[in-house]
């Protein structure tokens, strides 16, 4: 099974949705992400001010800062070739890119729901606080 990296800008989480700022973008792509976790997919993230060495210990990542700047990320990396770059993508795209067609997530602490209801009670998580 696909092996998924995720470099991320520096935000407030793991999952970017408590960012003021956060787009309905980032909210699919954090419930998508959340899909391929329960699916048992090996993904790991890394946000560029909590972990800056995975930044700098991969060639591709530290090659593509170098070129793009910080407009590369978030970049996404499936068994260690870039598949997208400087955009989130939704639960589609994202499953196409790792060939593997994504269930919907169960919601969880902090992560998007399908159901805007419930998004709506899990605003303010302890997790998120």
């Amino acid at each position: 099974m696909a092996r998924i990296a995720v470099y991320e800008p520096a935000g407030c989480c793991s999952t970017g949705v408590c960012d003021p700022a956060t787009s309905d973008a980032m909210a699919q792509f954090a419930s998508a992400m959340e899909g391929l976790n329960q699916q048992g997919v090996d993904v790991e993230r890394f946000e560029l001010s909590s972990r800056p060495d995975a930044f700098a210990s991969n060639e591709a990542v530290k090659a593509a800062l170098e070129s793009d700047g910080v407009d590369c990320l978030p970049l996404i990396m499936v068994d260690g070739e870039i598949v997208s770059k400087g955009m989130y993508l939704d639960k589609d795209a994202l499953g196409a890119k790792v060939g593997i067609e994504i269930a919907a997530a169960v919601q969880s602490c902090c992560g998007p729901s399908d159901v805007k209801a419930e998004a709506k009670e899990e605003e303010t998580s302890a997790c998120c606080s």
